[in-house]
């Protein structure tokens, strides 16, 4: 379902013709419905990683190809219909929109597909209950803890039903009840959705639910 091949990314130094080498020819394929966790050491280029597939950032070298379509040569107005119709992104620091409250962050993704605001609020509210924020539907996003505030960004991320979820450190932020909770809603999701999952995580504890475990160390999967 998703390839990537001899994938490397490298970045340029200020005022130096200077690079700096970030990830090797990564070769990594993710089957439907598969979950995969991600571990590795800080600065080994895990979220470089998750922002290459989600065509975030675009990679020095090699391919990405989701569901047959190379997103590498999409343009940005493809790449960005592509990714609402085809990826959920569970970011490490939320990127919710303060403006908005929490309902209407996570029916944001439904309304730019087109989908009404009643279907769209009402997949939602499914979703509010399921996170347990029902007493916080109306409530801007700045007023969350940062807890909750990842409960939104995940429902965000899963009332599309895309093909594959990314998600960098989903759980950083919550406790131990939250975390439980959260993952069994995150996997749960995934099964009956048919999405893969590719997660970051430092959380050992959590790895013997996914189908497979990879490691990322200096900027290559071991």
């Amino acid at each position: 379902m998703l390839t990537c091949k001899n994938l490397g990314k490298s970045f340029g130094l200020d005022n130096s013709t200077d690079s700096v080498n970030v990830l090797y020819d990564i070769n990594l394929v993710i089957n439907s419905n598969q979950t995969i966790a991600l571990k590795g050491p800080s600065g080994s280029g895990k979220s470089t990683l998750l922002n290459l597939i989600a065509g975030l950032e675009k990679p020095s070298s090699g391919e990405i190809c989701l569901s047959g379509i190379n997103i590498n040569k999409l343009n940005i107005n493809e790449l960005a219909n592509f990714r609402n119709e085809n990826i959920g992104i569970i970011f490490q620091f939320f990127n919710l929109i303060n403006d908005l409250t929490v309902l209407e962050n996570i029916s944001l993704p439904l309304l730019l597909r087109g989908v009404s605001k009643k279907k769209s609020d009402q997949r939602a509210m499914v979703l509010i209950e399921n996170i347990g924020l029902v007493d916080r539907v109306n409530y801007k996003t700045n007023l969350l803890s940062g807890g909750e505030s990842q409960r939104v960004a995940i429902a965000r991320a899963l009332i599309t039903e895309p093909k594959i979820i990314l998600a960098d450190e989903p759980t950083g932020n919550l406790d131990t009840s939250n975390t439980v909770n959260v993952m069994k809603l995150l996997l749960d999701n995934c099964k009956i959705n048919n999405t893969s999952l590719l997660m970051v995580t430092h959380d050992e504890s959590l790895l013997s639910r996914f189908d497979k475990v990879l490691s990322l160390e200096s900027g290559k999967i071991i």
